[in-house]
């Protein structure tokens, strides 16, 4: 008696646990990338791995690996390793603390550039535009680093709303420019190219807070160093 069973419908597409072993094989791959970014990459090692993963995918590769420099760190490294800018500012602070001058003086990284702030009367006697010592070190340290960079230095001079007329300084305009000239001068004794040096006053059009104590017009007194590198 012939068998009237009706044959399997077969369908289309490939088996479901084709899918499944192809999500795995994704995922493990995901996992061995990961683990090779955040390691040290070493060449024996990188063929090991390399040949691991082309086995799971049954994948023949006829190209050479190219060797990778041992003890070379990737992605964590490179994400890790602080910027020249970040080092530098680091130091202008401990500087800053070891003279016991933290409190007037503020550094900050803006992209690729180191912003030094010296706030108040630090390195000015009131009223006066020649340099106290007590900041020397600062700005030796502000010099090195724009030569060894080759960097463009601007120093911008700041002051409070209050007036000042004297014969030497008629307005804080000239005692602004007077002040930011004074450091300028100083960073060329230094070796900072005069090429590289800027000097701009601001006088009180440019207040960092507003100036109804005497703490906001401590803060708007002030002589800003902007250190650019070049290229």
């Amino acid at each position: 008696m012939a068998d009237l069973t009706p044959p399997e419908e077969v369908k289309a597409g490939a088996p479901e646990w084709v899918v499944t072993f192809g999500d795995m094989m994704s995922l493990l791959m995901c996992f061995f990338v990961l683990l090779l970014s955040f390691s040290t990459m070493e060449s024996e090692r990188f063929k090991v791995v390399a040949g691991y993963i082309r086995e799971a995918f049954g994948v023949q590769v006829t190209e050479r690996f190219t060797e990778i420099p041992a003890g070379e760190t990737l992605i964590a490294e490179s994400f890790n390793e602080p910027s020249a800018a970040a080092v530098a500012v680091g130091d202008m602070k401990k500087l800053a603390e070891e003279l016991n001058l933290d409190s007037f003086v503020e550094t900050e990284v803006e992209k690729d550039q180191i912003k030094v702030t010296l706030t108040g009367e630090l390195g000015f006697a009131p009223g006066q535009a020649d340099i106290g010592p007590e900041v020397y070190p600062l700005l030796d340290q502000a010099a090195k680093i724009a030569t060894s960079w080759g960097a463009s230095v601007t120093v911008s001079g700041h002051t409070d709303n209050t007036p000042t007329s004297t014969p030497r300084f008629p307005s804080n305009w000239e005692l602004s420019a007077a002040r930011a000239a004074a450091v300028v001068r100083y960073l060329r004794e230094k070796g900072v190219p005069g090429t590289h040096l800027e000097a701009v006053a601001y006088a009180d059009t440019r207040p960092l807070t507003e100036n109804f104590t005497a703490e906001g017009r401590r803060r708007n007194r002030r002589v800003e160093i902007l250190i650019k590198p070049n290229g």
